[in-house]
């Protein structure tokens, strides 16, 4: 952020004011400030838990209202129907888009569960496994590519699983701009190499991290 913040000032003129989003479910104990003899610099550090989830109700962008799932509120419950409320009016393919979006965040607040079964309630198809949002993604692709592996070999359904699945968890996590890494994850024809990028999805906190990877690796 630093750097970013230091090459906008040189092309500019101007200091943006940088504000780091904290969505985690562990206390907040980042530092939002370094310090050392001649420079200091900071940023905004902002805990999501402490924005009212009805600010983001309110947006007519599904993309915050998903983010309301991480938000403030004095009723879990009410909240999930109102996310699920305002998302029900989205064309099928959009609104099943949107809902595993938020299964994913849900887990950040241990709500999977409670959430899934709100959405099966619902009065709209959709198809959910029982499994965690990533683990059903990336099994399917996997039960995919050993079915495709029996055909084509083994090696090549193995790593086209792993891409299927990959290529889920993408989407899920980081939408359209995790889809356009797909052109160089397929470049990966090492089944550990693909393990090892799929670990880091799940640890990773934006789409520049994984381009870090891809380009030590590909």
């Amino acid at each position: 952020m630093f750097l970013y913040a230091a090459f906008i000032y040189n092309q500019y003129k101007i200091l943006p004011v940088q504000i780091v989003l904290y969505v985690g479910d562990k206390p907040l104990n980042m530092k939002n400030k370094v310090e050392s003899e001649m420079i200091k610099y900071g940023y905004k550090l902002i805990d999501i838990r402490t924005i009212d989830c009805t600010q983001l109700l309110a947006s007519d962008d599904p993309e915050d209202i998903v983010l309301a799932i991480l938000c403030k509120t004095d009723d879990v419950d009410a909240t999930i129907k109102k996310i699920l409320d305002r998302l029900c009016p989205l064309p099928p393919r959009e609104r099943e888009n949107y809902i595993r979006k938020l299964l994913y965040l849900s887990g950040l607040r241990k709500l999977y569960f409670k959430l899934k079964t709100e959405v099966m309630n619902m009065p709209i198809t959709i198809d959910i496994d029982d499994d965690e949002v990533f683990s059903q993604v990336f099994t399917r692709g996997e039960r995919k590519g050993r079915l495709e592996g029996r055909l084509e070999g083994e090696l090549k359904g193995r790593l086209e699983g792993k891409l299927e699945g990959i290529k889920g968890m993408l989407e899920i996590k980081y939408g359209s701009r995790g889809l356009k890494l797909m052109s160089r994850v397929r470049k990966i024809d090492k089944v550990d190499k693909l393990d090892e990028f799929q670990g880091l999805i799940k640890e990773s906190t934006s789409v520049t991290e994984l381009k870090s990877y891809l380009d030590g690796n590909v």
